[in-house]
C-alpha cells in the first residue's frame, strides 16, 4: 500500500521484527482540506489507491466508496503477488498486460454503465492462467484433487510447496481480527501508538485472506500452513467476479473509513474542524499481521530463512521486507 520502509524480520529466538518506516502520512493530512487529502492520498499509497481513496471519503464524510474499483484492485494484487512470487516448472507464466488493465478498465466499465465485459474477462482469465475451470467451479472443488489435475502456474507452486514438504509450515492458532465496536476502535484509534502497533482485548489479530477465507473447505482442509495460507488468496480471487456485479457502494457515518484490501482491512480515521482536518488516522493491515507479537512472529519460529521468506509473502507486507537469518 506504501512503497516507504521496511521490514526487519530477523529469526532469532524469538523471531524480532521491526518497521523503519518513519514517514507519517496521516500526520502529513492535518490543517489539509479534505479535496487536498484525497488528491495526495493515491500519490503515497500507490498499490491500494482506491481503497484509500474510499477510506478517506468516508472518514471525511464525502459519500461512498466505490467497492468495484477496490474489488479491481484486489484482483490486481492478489494476482501481482502470484505473478511475482509463485513460481512453478516450465508452465507459461501470467501475463501482466491483462492484470495491470484491471483497474483502469473496470474505471472504464463504471463511466460506461456496464461492467459484465470486466467480470466475464476476469473470469476467462483467472479460468485460463489461475484455476484451468471457471472461478465458481474451483470454489466447489476438492483441493487435492484441483492441486493433482490442474496445469496452471499457481497449481504447480502449491504442488511444489507439497514437495518440499512445507505445506504446514507456520501452522497456529488464528486470531483473526473480528467485526470491531465502532466507539471502540474510534477511542483507540486516537490512543498513542496504536496504530503503529495494534492489538484487540489485549492481543495483537490477523487480518488478510486467511483471516477471512480460514472456514471456506478448501483452506479448512489444509489446515492452517503455508498451503492454507496460498489457497486462501485463490478462493478470494476466485468470488472477485461474482463480487463486481453484486457490488454496492460502500456507506457509513462520518468519521470512520473501513475497508477490506487484499491483504487486510484498511482504517482511516478523520476529525474534521471548519472544513480542515484536525486529526487523522491511518491504521494498515501490515501493522496487525507484522505486529511484533503478531502472526508473522509466531508462524515464523523456527524456520531457515527460504521458509521463511515464502510465509512472509503469503502473509504478504505491504511494503519491503529483508529476512535474516539467526
Amino acid at each position: 500500500m506504501i512503497s516507504e520502509g521496511k521490514l526487519i524480520i530477523d529469526l532469532g529466538t524469538p523471531v524480532r521484527i521491526v518497521s523503519n518506516r518513519t514517514a507519517s502520512v496521516a500526520g502529513s493530512l492535518k490543517g489539509r482540506a479534505a479535496h487536498e487529502a484525497l488528491a495526495l492520498l493515491p500519490l503515497v499509497f500507490s498499490l491500494c489507491a482506491h481503497a484509500h481513496t474510499g477510506a478517506a471519503r468516508l472518514a471525511m464524510g464525502l459519500g461512498p466508496a466505490d467497492m468495484r474499483l477496490v474489488l479491481a484492485e484486489n484482483a490486481r494484487e492478489h494476482l501481482l503477488r502470484i505473478m511475482l512470487g509463485w513460481k512453478g516448472d516450465d508452465i507459461a507464466e501470467i501475463p501482466a498486460k491483462p492484470v495491470m488493465a484491471l483497474v483502469p478498465d473496470t474505471a472504464a466499465a463504471i463511466k460506461d454503465g456496464n461492467l459484465e465485459p470486466v467480470a466475464t474477462g476476469l473470469e476467462t482469465f483467472l479460468k485460463t492462467y489461475v484455476f484451468g475451470c471457471k472461478p465458481d467451479e474451483f470454489l466447489q472443488m476438492d483441493a487435492a484433487q484441483w492441486l493433482a489435475d490442474t496445469q496452471t502456474r499457481p497449481a504447480a507452486y502449491l504442488r511444489g510447496i507439497k514437495a518440499k514438504n512445507w505445506q504446514d509450515l507456520g501452522a497456529v492458532p488464528a486470531l483473526s481480527l473480528p467485526e470491531m465496536q465502532r466507539d471502540i476502535l474510534l477511542e483507540r484509534l486516537q490512543m498513542d501508538g496504536f496504530c503503529a502497533c495494534p492489538d484487540w482485548q489485549g492481543t495483537p489479530r490477523e487480518t488478510g485472506p486467511f483471516a477471512r477465507q480460514k472456514n471456506h473447505p478448501l483452506v479448512l482442509s489444509q489446515g492452517a500452513g503455508l498451503l492454507a495460507r496460498l489457497l486462501a488468496r485463490l478462493v478470494e480471487l476466485a468470488q472477485i467476479p461474482a463480487q463486481l456485479r453484486a457490488a454496492m457502494p460502500l456507506e457509513m457515518p462520518a468519521g470512520l473509513g473501513v475497508i477490506e484490501t487484499a491483504r487486510g482491512r484498511l482504517i482511516h480515521m478523520a476529525r474534521m474542524e471548519n472544513g480542515l482536518i484536525a486529526d487523522y488516522k491511518i491504521l494498515a493491515p501490515t501493522e496487525w499481521n507484522f505486529h511484533p507479537d503478531g502472526v508473522a512472529s509466531q508462524t515464523l519460529a523456527g524456520l531457515v530463512p527460504d521458509q521463511a521468506r515464502a510465509l512472509v509473502e503469503a502473509i504478504d507486507p505491504c511494503v519491503d521486507f529483508e529476512v535474516r537469518a539467526a
